[in-house]
This record gives structure tokens, C-alpha cells and sequence, in this order.
């Protein structure tokens, strides 16, 4: 009984024993932790800064700031995507409308460009019109031309309805072109001077030396220069001289601006000796021209001159009664004498000679 008793004695003192040593423990770290408080509070009061933040506010901060603004970016990202899917058929259609008035301003800039560009034009062709105003001039817009470069030969709008006709000259603002080659009623086809089917009797303006100037164009040619042949001295031609036509031609109307010589060739001869005159048309870029409806006067068109008739020679006929009863006889001087034989009928039986205007300078 006794060896029993004690053994359980024994248990409930250790179980006693145990709840005070955790008691002690609670009380400890209670003890720490109250401690821990009071030792913030009082870093809190005593390290307070002068802007009204603590170091333990700024920890907190430096810590947390960084996870606020990748949130708040977070979201703000979230915002924005949902608003612009909202307003996405806003924006197509303000965009649409932004675009096609961009469109309309270039076409206007464009067709502002280009009408400028027409005035000039056109008040250089006034300016011409004024100058060939006694060669009766005529505004034509080219209407077609053959593929290539250059302009050899193209078409205008301007026909026999207008007055044009073949053999009429064609110049633009800046000086010769070409002539009309084909006339029909609404529209006429011109051939240039760069054409090598082309001639133009032509003379140096300083000199007064005619020529012959033929064009040399083709299709890998770089520019339309042309030469002048049968000039008589090319040595006192020098580059720069101005080249107009002469006239002589039947064609073209004498004076009309073709260009100036860009080189002279070294041979002396007429033959051999040549000048390269570059035009002072351009001949890349004609849109109008104007056509010179006045008629070269040709030999052609020259009043014909009369030929003089030659004056008949008077074979008298002899009357056989007047032979055999007038016979020669000599006379006391010694001469022999011959009667006169006289046309039946008397003196007003003689053919009249007629009389020619230009007897008129003789006679009067």
C-alpha cells in the first residue's frame, strides 16, 4: 500500500510541476513582447523625422511601395485595354474620316500645283500670241502623241473647222515647234523640227548665213539637238548664236526663233561644215501650242506674168496680073526698080499686130 501511494504522489507532482514552468514561460514572452511595444513606442516617439514619418513608417512604405505601383499599373493597364475596346469603332471612324479628308487636301494641293503651273503656261503663250499677232495665231491643246521620249509628232484639237490647214507653222512660248502635216476637221497632226524628216531653211541671227537645219532625234537619243548643213563660212560662227528661220522655205514664216548653236563643227567647207543648235523648245513637255494660221506666199502664189507673143512677119503676096504687066525696068539714074505688090483689098487688108502691155514702156 505504502510503495503505491508514493508512486502516485510522485505523478501528480511532476504534472504540477510541468503547468508551472509553462506558466513561467507565458509570463516570459509575455514579458518580451510587452517589452518589444514599449521599446517601439518609444523609438516611435523619440526618432519621430521632421516631415511627420517615422523610420518604421518609412519601412513599411519603402516595402510596400513598390507592390502599390505594380498594382496600380496593374490596373490601370486593365482600364485602359477595356476602354480603348470600348471606344475602338469611335476611333475607326474618326481615323476613316481624317483619312480620306487628308486624301481630298492632297488632290486640292495637286490640282492647285498644277493649275499654277497651266498660268504660267498659258500667260507664256499669251505673251507669244501678242508677238505672232499678225500671223494670226490659234490655241490648240495636245490631244495625242506617239509612244516615246520626245515629241516628233503629235496631235491637236484644233482642225480645218478652225482654219488650220497643212503647211501652217506651230510654236509654243518659247520658240518654234514644228507645222501641220495632216488637216482634218476637229483635229490636225503636226510634225516637229526634231523629227528627221524635217527641214527648215533657217539663218544665224548676227551673221545673216542661211543654212539648212535638219532634226537628228531618235529613240536612245539623250537630247534633240539638231544640225544646220550649207552654211557658207562656219568659222565666223561662234556657240551661242541665235538661229531663227529665213523664210525662204515656203513653210515657215521668216524670224521665228529655233534655238541657238550649242557647238560648230571644224570643217571649213560648205559641204563638210556644220553647226549642233539645241532648241529652245522643250520638246519633252508640250501641252499647248499655238498654230500661225497665216499662209507663207509662195512662187506659187506669185500674179502670172504674160509671155510676150512674138511679133508675126509680113510675107506680102505678089499679084500675077501685077508681075506680068509691071515689069523692072531700068530708070535714068541706072537702077532697076521693082513694083510694090499690095494685098487685095488695099492697105486696110494687112494683119494687125497686137499690142502687149508690155510694148507700153516702148510706145509711151
Amino acid at each position: 500500500m505504502a510503495k503505491g501511494a508514493k508512486r502516485a504522489y510522485n505523478k501528480k507532482q511532476v504534472e504540477r510541476d510541468r503547468k508551472r514552468r509553462g506558466n513561467r514561460i507565458r509570463r516570459v514572452v509575455f514579458a518580451l513582447l510587452a517589452l518589444c511595444v514599449v521599446a517601439l513606442a518609444f523609438v516611435f516617439l523619440v526618432f519621430r523625422g521632421g516631415s511627420g514619418i517615422s523610420m518604421g513608417e518609412n519601412a513599411v512604405g519603402s516595402v510596400f511601395a513598390p507592390i502599390q505601383n505594380a498594382f496600380h499599373s496593374a490596373s490601370q493597364s486593365i482600364k485602359n485595354f477595356f476602354t480603348n475596346w470600348r471606344d475602338y469603332d469611335d476611333l475607326q471612324s474618326a481615323y476613316d474620316e481624317i483619312y480620306q479628308e487628308n486624301q481630298q487636301l492632297s488632290l486640292q494641293l495637286q490640282a492647285s500645283e498644277e493649275t499654277a503651273a497651266e498660268n504660267v503656261r498659258l500667260r507664256e503663250l499669251l505673251d507669244a500670241q501678242d508677238r505672232y499677232e499678225s500671223l494670226d495665231p490659234i490655241y490648240a491643246k495636245v490631244i495625242s502623241r506617239d509612244p516615246g521620249v520626245w515629241f516628233d509628232t503629235f496631235s491637236i484639237n484644233k482642225g480645218t473647222a478652225d482654219g488650220v490647214s497643212a503647211g501652217m507653222a506651230v510654236v509654243t512660248g518659247d520658240g518654234l515647234v514644228g507645222h501641220v502635216y495632216e488637216a482634218g476637221y476637229t483635229y490636225a497632226k503636226v510634225r516637229t523640227i526634231i523629227d528627221p524628216r524635217s527641214g527648215v531653211a533657217c539663218l544665224v541671227g548676227r551673221t545673216r548665213e542661211n543654212g539648212v537645219m535638219r532634226g537628228q532625234i531618235t529613240e536612245n537619243s539623250e537630247n534633240a539637238d539638231c544640225y544646220v548643213y550649207y552654211l557658207p563660212n562656219t568659222s565666223n560662227i561662234v556657240p551661242g548664236d541665235t538661229i531663227v528661220t529665213s523664210g525662204t522655205d515656203s513653210l515657215y514664216p521668216k524670224g521665228l526663233l529655233i534655238g541657238t548653236v550649242s557647238a560648230v563643227s571644224r570643217e571649213t567647207s560648205t559641204e563638210g561644215g556644220y553647226v549642233i543648235v539645241t532648241p529652245s523648245a522643250d520638246f519633252q513637255h508640250i501641252e499647248e501650242v499655238l498654230v500661225l494660221r497665216t499662209v507663207v506666199e509662195t512662187d506659187q502664189d506669185l500674179p502670172s506674168v504674160p509671155t510676150p507673143t512674138p511679133k508675126p512677119v509680113i510675107t506680102p503676096t505678089p499679084n500675077p496680073q501685077e508681075l506680068e504687066t509691071s515689069a523692072a525696068e531700068p530708070t535714068s539714074d541706072g537702077y532697076w526698080h521693082h513694083p510694090t505688090a499690095t494685098p487685095e483689098g488695099g492697105a486696110e487688108a494687112a494683119p494687125q499686130i497686137e499690142t502687149l502691155p508690155e510694148d507700153s514702156w516702148v510706145t509711151g
